[in-house]
């Protein structure tokens, strides 16, 4: 006997209805359950990759946040080498840091004057053809949140002590002029306009709206700050000073000498110490800055680069990378190809998935 015809004869018509209702009421719950959690992988940065917390900041969601706040956090990112288009890889580390906080600003600055064709200029431009499709397509997909400006970049200077390296000349002696560039150019934007600064080799993997007055240590060398990674407040004392001790130590043939070198040391005397402690508010001159850990940006470490390009990535690899809001990829744009099944071939397939498809289909990433 078919079974609609015994559920027809054993309840009655009564039960039947009452039954319905339940079925329809449970089948309400699971929907609302399934979009409550697709609506929290898609803010809180919850991976499948990345076990462990799905949001390392505090439980007030970044939704909250925004609209408890007049402006959405500032996040920016600077391209100084004057291409029209960007690289594959600079494009996903915009789509992943869009997906990952979609209440944030995303700006890119993108240097207007044209590519400058001197040698040393050359060698410093990512190996990495420019994808001006994917470009594009980016910006056309999230142009709710991400905006492109495309402006002469030093003009940031102005206005605050770094200036004086422009007006001096001095930049301009500069063996590394794309570097010093955008070394000089984030700590003024920063100290103007607040906010999170990511360098463009970044692969973001959490929200990012808890960050404050922060950088990041790294864990081969001993009390070592990198600047691929800053969130500051706009005027915050430190970054006065940083951009003081930046003239003073400015060295045209040192590539970090406005970079992680000063940054390093210029904490180092504002807040008279020699020993950094990681997630610890430190207090110097009445403000306050935070040391994240290594693991928080920098958890597969400059000297280990080559695990994100292995054929099989490493399980070991994405337990370093769970308590990560991001990692920061060094020199991605000059390094070899990427494996499908390579650490960062898996990362950038679910955290750009638009920009790897694209990629992969143009037959580069």
């Amino acid at each position: 006997m078919p079974l609609r015809m015994v559920y027809n004869k054993t309840l009655s018509r009564s039960t039947r209805k009452k039954l319905r209702k339940i079925l329809a009421f449970a089948f309400l719950l699971y929907c609302l359950v399934y979009c409550a959690n697709s609506f929290d992988r898609s803010t809180t940065g919850s991976s499948r990759l990345l076990p462990g917390a799905d949001n390392l900041c505090p439980i007030e969601s970044s939704a909250t946040r925004w609209k408890r706040n007049e402006k959405a956090q500032n996040i920016f990112f600077l391209e100084t080498s004057g291409e029209r288009c960007l690289t594959a890889r600079q494009a996903c580390s915009i789509e992943s840091t869009a997906r990952s906080n979609p209440y944030a600003m995303i700006s890119v600055h993108m240097e207007n004057s044209g590519p400058t064709r001197q040698a040393n200029v050359r060698n410093e431009q990512s190996s990495q053809r420019r994808n001006c499709a994917i470009t594009n397509r980016l910006f056309e997909e999230w142009e709710n949140n991400v905006k492109l400006v495309r402006e002469d970049l030093l003009q940031h200077l102005r206005d605050t002590p770094l200036w004086r390296l422009q007006q001096q000349g001095r930049l301009n002696q500069s063996v590394h002029p794309l570097t010093h560039r955008s070394d000089a150019v984030r700590v003024a934007m920063l100290w103007k306009y607040g906010g999170v600064y990511l360098d463009l080799d970044c692969l973001v993997f959490r929200p990012l709206y808890c960050l404050k007055n922060t950088v990041g240590l790294v864990d081969f060398l001993p009390d070592w700050v990198e600047n691929g990674v800053m969130a500051f407040e706009g005027g915050h004392p430190f970054l006065q000073f940083l951009m003081k001790y930046m003239v003073f130590a400015f060295k045209p043939e040192e590539y970090i000498s406005l970079g992680p070198a000063t940054l390093t040391d210029s904490i180092k005397y504002f807040c008279d110490r020699t020993e950094f402690p990681a997630e610890k508010i430190l207090t110097c001159r009445n403000s306050s800055i935070i040391l994240q850990s290594p693991r928080a940006f920098y958890a597969i470490n400059n000297r280990r680069q080559n695990a994100f390009y292995h054929p099989e990535a490493d399980q070991s690899d994405f337990e370093d990378l769970r308590f990560s809001y991001l990692s920061h990829v060094y020199d991605a744009g000059n390094r070899p190809s990427v494996p499908d099944k390579s650490l960062y071939g898996l990362l950038a397939r679910e955290f750009c998935p638009t920009t790897y498809s694209m990629a992969l289909a143009d037959g580069e990433f």
